[in-house]
Order: structure tokens, then C-alpha cells, then sequence
């Protein structure tokens, strides 16, 4: 039988409503949920295909837990250099439980958002104000990776809005702009803006960036000029990650990595932007959702979002509940935070 239950996407910062399809306890697909008021039941591409990840790849419950457990705890017993790498995949409820465990024992948490730091709320702009803008400035293609938000875009611009579109290359967004600036490099925007003669009221929406430094220096711009700015990180909670956790550089990642004897990574793969070569000699404990090659000692199998309560919060700062949409008594997976209770109590 068929059973259908509302939860929020993971795919990016966003926040859209979906209603989980599952059959026999596992998830077979989704549908709308329109009366979501993000995204009224409409879903993109990229929403699709990470369900689809989830339907295809859900890592195993089968996991014994007990022999896991007890050598997690033995390793970090005999080593006090832990780092814990994180990210906006992790809800609410294990950030708070990793925040604790890591200050608990002196152990380092650090955050990787693809180069977004931590903004003041006072200049984040809503989706509403997105739809009622008449200037807008996009960096990178927010109609293809956060088309709901492409969507208000398109509203404003029904309303006359004018919009200017930075990027690398030509892409979606700039082809559905009034303008597109093709940049060599991001250290560009600043001047960029400034040679641009920004509307009082323009809003910045960005999805891209290659540093932290020019990050902070496109929020400096934003503040000097009283604008507004929406930025969309990758993840579904990187808001509440990157107002809590230290967001680092891949290279301030490496140099860490070099200094720890233990990594601990919870559902993120980072060695897809590091050379195999720098986990030798490290031990490495992975918490996975999904069935992944990765250079894991120790893969601990966990719930994904919907296999759980738990919440998220959105790139406006809105905090969205979320439900278990399975309901599966039987499902012996563990969450990050009661593996790290267990854990914890071990150590």
C-alpha cells in the first residue's frame, strides 16, 4: 500500500516542501505538496534526482552497531587529535548533539559550505522580497541549481524588474537576464559593482563563490550599500551550520587534516576535493546515509532526513520542521546524535 507524508527537500537551501512516496516501507518516489508556501508543489530537476539517490542507493540496515560502537570508542580513547568535519546535510538536531560532543571533549568541528560564510539576517533578503524586486543581480545560475527561486525571479521580472547576471560562463540565468557580465575570476564583482551604479533597492542573490575572502567582500559591499542579499548555499541547513560552526577553506581542511589522528565525517565526502594521499597514516570514521566509496576505517550507517524528526533552516533563516515519513518500526538505522549519545557514554 501506497503511503504519502509531506517533508522538506535536502536538495539545497532552499527549503521546498515535498510529500515522500514510500511502499513497504521504502521510498518508491515524490509528489507535490501545494500548500507548501516556498515553492506552492512545484519541484525541480535537481530535487528529483537526489530522491532518486535515496531510492537507489539507501545505504543498509542490516549494521551491527554494538562491535562499531565500541571500536569508535577505543579509537578515540587512545587519540585525543579528533577533528569532525560537518556540513548543512546535517539537521538541527545532530549539530546541536555534535556541538556538545565536540566541546565536551576538545575536539575540533569545522564546516565545510563551498566558500559561504556566515551572514548578519538583517541583509538577508525573503523569496518574497525576490518577487517584488525591480533590481536584481544574480552571481552564478540560480534558474538551473535553485530554480525555485529562478521562479520569483521571473515574477519580478513580469513586474519590470531589471536583472544583471555575473558569472563565469554563459549559462541559463545570464541567457534570461536583462544583462550578463562574463568575469575571469570572482575578485572582479567587487569593482564590478561598483563601476555598475547598484540601484538603492537591488537585491544579490549568489549560489557561487571561489573564496571565502570574496565572500565577505560582496557582504561588505552589501552592507556599505544598504542592499539586501539572498545567498543559497549547497546544503538544506547550511544557515544553521555556518551561524554555529567555523566554515573553513578546503586548504584550512587539509592543514587540519595533517595535524589530527582521527577524521570524523558526518554524511560529506570530502575526498572528492582532496587527494587520497593526505588520509595516509589517518584514521577515518564516516557517518553515510547513502552507500558511498570513501577511504573510511569505519562507516557507520545512519537515517536519512526522512527516516526522522528533525528540522532544517532555510537560507531566509526559517526554521521547518520535518517527520519521519516511513514510520518503520523495524528500522534498526540510528541518527548521528544516538550514535554520539552512545559514544559519549562509552568515553
Amino acid at each position: 500500500m501506497l503511503k504519502i507524508k509531506h517533508t522538506i527537500c535536502p536538495t539545497c537551501s532552499v527549503g521546498c516542501g515535498l510529500n515522500i512516496i514510500s511502499k513497504n516501507k521504502k521510498i518508491v518516489g515524490i509528489n507535490s505538496y501545494k500548500d507548501h508556501s516556498i515553492n506552492e508543489g512545484r519541484n525541480c530537476n535537481n530535487c528529483t534526482d537526489n530522491i532518486n539517490l535515496f531510492i537507489n542507493n539507501k545505504i543498509k540496515q542490516s549494521t551491527d552497531y554494538t562491535n562499531l560502537i565500541d571500536n569508535v570508542t577505543k579509537i578515540l580513547k587512545d587519540n585525543k587529535d579528533v577533528t569532525i568535519l560537518t556540513s548543512g546535510k546535517t539537521d538541527n538536531v545532530d549539530l546541536d548533539r555534535l556541538m556538545e560532543f565536540t566541546k565536551k571533549h576538545d575536539y575540533t568541528l569545522l564546516a565545510y559550505e563551498n566558500n559561504f560564510n556566515k551572514t548578519d539576517a538583517n541583509i538577508i533578503a525573503s523569496y518574497d522580497d525576490i518577487s517584488n524586486a525591480n533590481y536584481i543581480i544574480t552571481i552564478g545560475d540560480i534558474y538551473r541549481e535553485n530554480a525555485l527561486i529562478g521562479r520569483r525571479i521571473i515574477h519580478a521580472k513580469k513586474n519590470n524588474c531589471y536583472t544583471i547576471n555575473i558569472n563565469k560562463t554563459k549559462n541559463l540565468t545570464g541567457y534570461n537576464s536583462d544583462k550578463f557580465i562574463k568575469i575571469n575570476s570572482y575578485d572582479e564583482i567587487p569593482s564590478i559593482l561598483e563601476h555598475e551604479k547598484i540601484d538603492e533597492n537591488a537585491i544579490l542573490i549568489i549560489n557561487k563563490i571561489d573564496s571565502t575572502d570574496n565572500y565577505n567582500k560582496i557582504i561588505e559591499y552589501v552592507e556599505n550599500n544598504k542592499l539586501k542579499i539572498l545567498p543559497l548555499p549547497k546544503y538544506p541547513n547550511s544557515y544553521s551550520v555556518l551561524h554555529h560552526v567555523k566554515s573553513t577553506s578546503i586548504n584550512e581542511i587539509i592543514s587540519k587534516i595533517n595535524d589530527s589522528d582521527v577524521i570524523i565525517f558526518t554524511d560529506i565526502n570530502l575526498t572528492n576535493f582532496m587527494k587520497n594521499d593526505i588520509f595516509n597514516n589517518k584514521i577515518i570514521i564516516s557517518f553515510d546515509t547513502l552507500n558511498t566509496t570513501n577511504e573510511s576505517s569505519f562507516q557507520i550507517p545512519v537515517k536519512a532526513w526522512y527516516e526522522k524528526n528533525g528540522s532544517f533552516t532555510n537560507s531566509m533563516g526559517i526554521t521547518q520542521r520535518f517527520n519521519d515519513t516511513i514510520c518503520d518500526n523495524d528500522n534498526q538505522l540510528k541518527t548521528i546524535a544516538q550514535v554520539i549519545d552512545e559514544i559519549d557514554g562509552k568515553l
